[in-house]
């Protein structure tokens, strides 16, 4: 079952084309779709990332592109996480890695949503360092960093009339996060949203993050 599912991620294939050696499309979709409503995959990344390692978290979104057949779905594109940009029908995904570019925490929002708006699913660890780029440069998205004991370490904006000091060396290492998004984007289904479902396509980013931790190593 598993296969198939991995399959279908990396190739973007749909699920009537799966290969018969697989087995019944329907089986593998459904027992997928059994996983993913009882929160399965969640749950594994939430256990991957008790072996988060290093005082880093970096934090960033990526857009994802809308395939036409995923820019109809039932209850309107909104409520499904599909918003307009000036590159069309987009996804935003926001993730949290540990200082070696493994994924803690995922979250899911529509293509014209703020960064800041975006970083709200995302819970904040205590006595780390948070590592942002400017986009999340803002005195409220500090503070509640601080309300939970870690710093925040984000370059500041070019209007900044009182511009906060941060470290540049811990910035150096946002690359991580950039190299997570990289890695994940090579399966077809990821790379490029085919899922109408905004639960359905966060629980495919999942299994990815999930391989990515897997392969990335212990």
């Amino acid at each position: 079952m598993m296969e198939a599912m991995i399959y279908v991620m990396r190739t973007g294939c749909p699920w009537r084309d799966l290969p018969s050696c697989f087995g019944p499309w329907e089986s593998v979709y459904t027992r997928f779709r059994r996983w993913s409503q009882i929160g399965l995959w969640s749950t594994i990344l939430d256990a991957l990332a008790e072996r988060a390692q290093g005082k880093n978290r970096l934090l960033d979104t990526t857009h994802i592109k809308v395939h036409q057949d995923a820019a109809n779905p039932a209850g309107g594109q909104q409520n499904q996480a599909i918003g307009r940009t000036k590159g069309g029908l987009n996804s935003k995904v926001t993730a949290l890695v540990d200082g070696r570019g493994r994924v803690l925490q995922l979250g899911l929002c529509p293509g014209n949503a703020a960064d800041l708006n975006a970083a709200k699913e995302i819970v904040f660890p205590a006595h780390v360092y948070i590592i942002a780029d400017k986009g999340y440069d803002s005195d409220q998205f500090k503070e509640q960093i601080r309300q939970k004991g870690s710093k925040p370490c984000i370059p500041f904006r070019r209007n900044r009339k009182c511009p906060a000091a941060y470290s540049k060396r811990r910035y150096a290492t946002r690359h991580r996060i950039e190299n997570f998004f990289q890695r994940v984007k090579r399966f077809r289904r990821i790379g490029t949203r085919y899922e109408k479902l905004d639960q359905t396509f966060l629980c495919m980013l999942t299994i990815a993050a999930v391989l990515d931790w897997l392969k990335f190593g212990f």
